[in-house]
């Protein structure tokens, strides 16, 4: 086996794309860090004492009784796990601090336009907070790691599962400038 060569001096790397000269790349939460927006912060706290305050002791009951349900019981274990999960979550994750709306950042609400003409807010969002509403996008999907770091009036390429597709950013906001109406 041979040790790998390297390439002479007189070798030129082929110059950066135009895009990555243009700005740095944002600096993500490192990844075991639960990185929240304010509201997906007080969304789980919400949930969590809805679990604990209502659907949980709404259970107890069912669960004494002869001749209970064992869906009732599949329902409990699920619950109690999902109230241990988001206090552990709650426990240890940070909450994000405001960014500026020039770039997308991670919480930042991004309104985008599909090749279709159709537009559709996104917010980028660790994915314990994603499925809070439909406008929240795990950091991982791919439209996510498209146009986090993007400007607006930018076309970013999302790699989809089914192919490429392009969409514009339109609009950046902070994620503490909240919900608007339809975009």
């Amino acid at each position: 086996m041979t040790a790998p060569t390297t390439a002479p001096a007189t070798a030129r790397r082929a110059p950066a794309p135009r895009a990555a000269l243009a700005r740095p790349r944002a600096e993500a939460p490192p990844a075991a860090v639960v990185a929240l927006t304010p509201d997906g912060r007080a969304l789980l706290e919400r949930r969590l004492q809805h679990v604990l305050d209502v659907s949980l002791p709404r259970l107890r009951p069912l669960l004494a009784r002869r001749d209970r349900d064992e869906r009732d019981v599949a329902e409990f274990e699920r619950l109690s796990a999902e109230a241990e999960r988001l206090d552990r979550v709650l426990g240890v994750a940070i909450t994000l601090q405001p960014a500026d709306s020039v770039t997308v950042r991670w919480g930042s609400r991004v309104l985008i336009e599909m090749p279709d003409g159709e537009r559709a807010w996104i917010r980028p969002v660790h994915p314990v907070e994603a499925f809070l509403d439909d406008e929240r996008v795990s950091v991982t999907s791919p439209v996510s790691r498209a146009v986090l770091d993007a400007c607006a009036g930018e076309v970013v390429t999302v790699h989809g599962p089914q192919g490429d597709w392009e969409c514009r950013v339109v609009e950046i906001r902070s994620h503490q400038e909240g919900p608007v109406g339809a975009g």
